[in-house]
């Protein structure tokens, strides 16, 4: 506007001493002063588009800012992310391996003979339940006896097994024995709505992992219940990983889903 001013003062100057002088008519001068105000509107037009595009490049320096920030949070984000990915992979590796021990057997402290011999008689009374093997102190549940498709309740003839084994392992004669149960499932996904819920509701993420886990601490629960101590019981979920038959069959899954109970003597 400073500048549209001076332009203007300054035509008006040269015709004002034209004027004095007898070198210009009215006709020129109002010519002069048309050609001035037109000039005078095109200074000021662009000098709104000055201001504009100065508004424009001082909003784009403020994105990139944050733009900028962004990336900086992005790379925090990522590393943390990458570090919390490396720790689960970690503790799930230490938990195969730890899988592994307890599937060879053959460590540590046999059971009491006593605890072996009510173990294959509760195997015995629930054949198409329950499998024990005395080598390495496993109990082998069928999911699909033990639970209905998608869901961490016990059905009602596995919870009387689970029931008895309770009894058994809270007599005198296990109380050192020790309960690490696994929740295994095959490779179909989880995605029936009420599961997804009820994993959510647990805190569980919705997949075959969480329902693994669920069904291992539903056991647990019931053995607990029993009158076995929280602290001889641990419960892990292996979800898809560990399969025993092959998943692309109808027989192979259904033998993929199960939860197993090993015992061992503890301190």
């Amino acid at each position: 506007m400073r500048r549209a001013s001076v332009v203007v003062g300054l035509v008006l100057a040269g015709v004002l001493v034209m004027l004095s002088t007898g070198c210009v008519d009215q006709k020129k001068y109002d010519a002069v002063l048309l050609r001035n105000r037109e000039q005078d509107k095109l200074l000021q037009e662009k000098d709104a588009d000055i201001a504009r595009l100065q508004e424009r490049v001082e909003a784009m320096q403020a994105r990139a800012g944050d733009a900028q920030r962004m990336l900086e949070q992005k790379d925090e984000l990522l590393a943390a992310v990458q570090k919390e990915r490396d720790e689960v992979r970690k503790a799930f590796n230490d938990l195969m391996e730890a899988y592994k021990r307890l599937a060879v057997g053959g460590v540590g402290q046999p059971l009491p003979r006593e605890v072996d011999i009510a173990l294959q008689q509760l195997a015995a009374e629930y054949p198409g339940l329950l499998q024990y093997d005395s080598a390495t102190g496993r109990l082998r549940f069928a999911s699909d006896i033990t639970f209905d498709s998608g869901s961490n309740a016990v059905k009602p003839e596995a919870r009387t097994a689970l029931t008895k084994l309770a009894t058994i392992l809270s007599s005198d004669v296990a109380k050192k024995v020790h309960a690490t149960i696994i929740g295994h499932t095959d490779t179909d996904r989880v995605v029936r709505q009420p599961t997804i819920e009820l994993l959510k509701s647990l805190s569980k993420p919705a997949n075959n992992q969480g329902l693994s886990e669920a069904r291992a601490e539903s056991v647990a629960e019931i053995l607990k219940a029993g009158g076995v101590e929280a602290a001889r019981i641990i419960t892990q979920g292996l979800g898809e990983s560990q399969p025993l038959a092959d998943n692309r069959t109808a027989d192979g899954k259904a033998r993929n889903r199960r939860v197993e109970i090993f015992l061992a003597m503890g301190a």
